[in-house]
């Protein structure tokens, strides 16, 4: 379905490094995420780092809008250079599968650990902390028919999160992918497609979905011969690369008037800090397709790791931070210094996450991949013995591109 892009895995794997230390900072030092609505550990630090660009470090909502530009660029990046219908047809059949292999694994771990009982250890840490906004997670009766239900169909159909808060995004990743699916099928070789990406980001502007047309619209920007959005002038790379970190970085606390961000503040969007992520995820995007120096970068066998882990380390990290590192933290509560036990169990579970998160991807992740191949390989062979088998394309697409050619042609 997709070519592997060693630089597209290394932006990847950052952004999950960056949701995970998000994730450090809410159940310990939530004030970092969202400023004066919590309380503070660190005296007047917290809000200095919340309202800079230092919150980059940590700012989760942008790493999840570069996970969904990155969704719709290399969803169709392949289609853009061979112009084969046939592979969106496959990712479209497949994109279920894909995604619910690993979803059902992380909720039965969800599950198993909320039969333990050991969430109650996240309860405990917030309660010190004084997250009172994210205290009622993990207060549910663990039920395995329930659990499976949720990953079966809730979580991508019904924005359903109970067994893992970071389940919020996948029916924006399922959605968001059929969208560009669809809108490649349709118009990816219309002459006036790029009419219908821009109708699509107008009506998608306010919400997720407008990062799935961005990453779209550089799909076939950059893997088509010649464009007009490509340069290689460093002056203007860098001042887009600068421009999106600083949107990137839009509190997602409170904006004064005063602060570095109060010239955004002005009412012009309706969610203000979805769509400064979203921008700024583009932009950095843009950078990024057009820089070779920082694909070396992206490129390193740290970042690919990462990048190739990023989905498992997503799916699994909050359980961890949720029973182990907050069971750590409250052995090391009572002798230590609040910071010293906080950061002493954060990266002891980084130590942690990380080898589980590969685990996973070897063994889960993958096992997803190769599973949707089947399914897809299985629907062809049935398609074949059913009488299309004797069409000049061997493959199920042959039917519904016979479709779409009567209708749409």
């Amino acid at each position: 379905m997709t070519e592997k892009i060693n630089y597209l895995d290394g932006l990847r794997g950052i952004a999950a490094v960056n949701v995970m230390i998000m994730h450090f900072f809410i159940v310990f030092l939530p004030a970092m995420i969202y400023s004066d609505r919590m309380p503070s550990h660190l005296g007047n630090f917290e809000q200095i780092f919340s309202n800079t660009p230092l919150g980059l470090i940590g700012a989760g909502n942008f790493s999840v809008c570069i996970f969904f530009i990155l969704s719709g660029y290399v969803l169709t990046q392949k289609y853009f250079k061979t112009k084969d219908r046939n592979i969106i047809i496959s990712g479209a059949v497949r994109r279920y599968i894909r995604l619910f292999v690993p979803v059902l694994a992380a909720i039965l771990l969800s599950f198993l650990l909320a039969s333990a009982g050991v969430f109650h250890y996240y309860i405990e840490t917030v309660a010190i902390s004084g997250n009172n906004n994210y205290a009622g997670y993990w207060i549910f009766t663990p039920d395995i028919i329930e659990a499976i239900k949720q990953a079966v169909w809730g979580t991508f159909f019904a924005g359903e999160d109970t067994y893992n808060p970071v389940l919020w995004t996948m029916t924006i990743e399922f959605y968001g992918s059929i969208l560009v699916f669809a809108m490649t099928f349709l118009f990816g070789q219309q002459r006036a497609r790029w009419t219908f990406y821009l109708a699509a980001a107008i009506f998608f502007f306010n919400s997720y979905y407008l990062a799935f047309i961005i990453g779209l619209g550089l799909a076939d920007t950059f893997n088509s011969k010649t464009s007009i959005f490509k340069t290689g002038n460093k002056i203007v790379l860098s001042i887009i690369l600068i421009s999106g970190l600083f949107i990137g970085s839009y509190p997602v606390g409170t904006v004064t008037n005063d602060s570095l961000y109060g010239f955004l503040n002005n009412g012009f969007f309706q969610t203000p800090k979805l769509t400064y992520h979203i921008l700024g995820a583009g932009m950095i995007m843009y950078v990024l397709l057009n820089s070779r120096w920082l694909q070396n970068i992206f490129s390193s066998p740290l970042l690919i790791l990462l990048g190739k882990i990023s989905y498992s380390l997503y799916l699994i990290h909050f359980l961890v931070i949720s029973s182990f590192t907050c069971a750590l933290f409250l052995f090391l509560y009572p002798i230590l210094p609040y910071v010293a036990a906080a950061s002493i169990s954060c990266i002891v579970s980084v130590l942690l996450i990380i080898p589980l998160s590969y685990l996973f991807y070897r063994y889960i992740d993958t096992a997803g991949v190769q599973l949707s191949k089947m399914f897809y390989n299985q629907l062809v062979n049935l398609a074949r013995s059913a009488g299309a088998g004797h069409m000049k394309q061997k493959h199920l697409s042959s039917a519904i591109l016979t479709i779409y050619n009567k209708f749409f042609k």
